[in-house]
């Protein structure tokens, strides 16, 4: 089979062994009827419900090297700038329709940082990692399925490499190499989406030192294998979750789609060999990382815009509502928030864009343009919600519950006090779009996954740096001020400029394939 549609889907994720999930010192034994994470499995259906609807064919669906017929964008690889175009699109249409992670994105971001990083030590170790990766995407287009990438380890004391951590399980590591495999434990956390993943692909979180060696480790293993335990994190709103019976249809909750986030203890859990893609490679753990964060953080770009455009189009129609939206501040916050949206996505455009061909085959974004994309996610998504808040008159904090205004002796003070006395909106209207803007500013993990998701401020902008040709910066100004007028220089840093075409990134030492 190929694609999977919402029904396959679901199916797949129930016929999965029993796993070790917790939640408020509660094991979860049902994933997909536990009322904390409906909203998260509504999400993911619909991104498979929309990958099978042929209006949306040629967004989420590609053709693929390995396999005939089409398959979704979130199990091939990146060949081309207008695919990674796409990827952005893509990010940006579905985060229209369901206003959080699609769950699918971070494990196709992995396959574009394994994929060149495997071919990389093939060619200089004789490893056959690349073969291997290979096969395991195939496997995976086969049966459409779902992978989530596991990068963020619990870390410990910052201060502390990995080898030095007094607890080694503060990174993932391998305890033992064996023949036909690897066994490997230790903790990832803030992990999105993971719960609803048929596969969890692990990455290292840093760069390595020689002595962090079996801490260098990227391998792929299924969700439901033994020995892994998840820990549901909370929300502000996880309550509310059990408050949708009978008459309570969950207006509370904002909106029917959202995400969650666990952390996941591997404890001694086997890797079959043809599943491990780096074991020990230590120099390879960073190259690894540019590759995964020039997409990964691309896809924030795109997110986080289809995001923006939601609560635009929730904050303007409060504001048609209760008869403010002609008002001159009001339009002009509404004005910032569009141009929020479109700053952060023509970045994510432009990193695809100007990105280069990896000799693997692999097209990879422009590494400075996507960590200036998301260090741009870190902050000016923050001013949107702000505006958004500011419209809407505190309501997104002191709005009544849908319990309430539902309520037969109260319920008609409750709809009396709520209603926006416009003839085509009632309060319940109000409600439901109050209560998606609160989602979108306080009551989801939406804002913090603009400051965390993909990488905080401080990850983004040192990337940043290390991409930027600091020489190449300096030398324009040498020659234009006349510091050095040596012919030969003043001539070569000219060519360099035309050449670069007024860029100021440099790839390091990633290779680029010959033209």
């Amino acid at each position: 089979m190929t694609l999977k549609n919402k029904e396959a889907f679901q199916k797949s994720i129930r016929d999965r062994k029993p796993m070790d999930v917790w939640f408020l010192g509660e094991k979860v034994d049902d994933l997909t009827k536990f009322p904390p994470l409906a909203a998260s499995f509504n999400a993911l259906s619909k991104v498979y419900e929309l990958t099978s609807d042929p209006a949306w064919a040629d967004l989420l669906t590609t053709d693929s090297d390995l396999i005939e017929g089409p398959v979704s964008i979130y199990t091939a690889p990146i060949r081309s700038a207008a695919e990674a175009n796409r990827k952005t699109q893509a990010a940006r249409a579905l985060a229209e329709v369901i206003g959080c992670c699609t769950h699918r994105c971070t494990g196709s971001e992995a396959f574009a940082g394994l994929g060149p990083c495997c071919y990389d030590m093939d060619q200089d170790l004789g490893t056959d990692y690349f073969k291997r990766f290979t096969n395991f995407m195939k496997y995976v287009q086969e049966n459409d399925l779902s992978c989530t990438a596991t990068v963020t380890d619990a870390k410990g004391l910052r201060t502390l490499s990995p080898h030095e951590q007094p607890d080694k399980d503060a990174y993932v590591h391998i305890d033992e190499y064996r023949e036909d495999g690897i066994v490997i434990s230790g903790i990832k956390v803030n992990q999105t989406g993971i719960l609803f993943a048929h596969e969890v692909v692990i990455v290292p979180t840093t760069a390595m030192k020689a002595e962090d060696k079996d801490f260098a480790v990227a391998c792929a293993i299924p969700a439901d294998a033994p020995g892994c335990t998840y820990v549901l994190g909370r929300t502000p709103q996880d309550k509310r979750f059990f408050e949708v019976e009978g008459d309570i249809e969950g207006i509370d909750l904002g909106k029917n789609f959202a995400d969650h986030q666990a952390f996941i203890y591997l404890d001694h859990v086997f890797v079959p060999k043809e599943r491990v893609f780096m074991a020990g490679e230590w120099k390879y753990a960073g190259r690894l990382l540019n590759y995964f964060t020039a997409v990964h953080r691309l896809t924030a770009g795109g997110c986080k815009s289809g995001g923006l455009c939601a609560l635009c189009g929730a904050t303007s129609l409060i504001a048609d509502m209760i008869g403010v939206n002609k008002a001159g501040h009001i339009k002009e916050k509404l004005g910032e928030m569009v141009i929020t949206a479109e700053t952060v996505y023509g970045l994510s455009m432009a990193a695809g864009s100007l990105g280069f061909k990896h000799p693997s085959g692999f097209w990879v974004p422009n590494p400075l343009m996507a960590h200036t994309c998301k260090y741009q996610c870190t902050w000016i998504p923050f001013n949107a919600v702000r505006f958004a808040r500011e419209i809407i008159a505190g309501t997104g904090e002191t709005a009544p519950s849908e319990i309430d205004m539902r309520h037969p002796v109260i319920g008609k003070i409750v709809q009396k006090e709520f209603n926006p006395g416009n003839p085509n909106y009632d309060a319940f209207d109000r409600l439901r779009a109050t209560r998606f803007v609160e989602h979108m500013a306080r009551g989801s993990n939406w804002t913090a996954m603009a400051l965390h998701g993909g990488g905080n401020p401080e990850a983004a902008r040192m990337m940043a740096i290390r991409f930027a040709d600091w020489k190449h910066m300096q030398d324009m100004v040498k020659v234009a001020t006349g510091m050095n007028k040596d012919p030969e220089f003043v001539q070569k840093t000219y060519e360099n400029i035309g050449q670069k075409k007024g860029a100021v990134d440099t790839l390091l030492d990633l290779p680029v394939a010959d033209k």
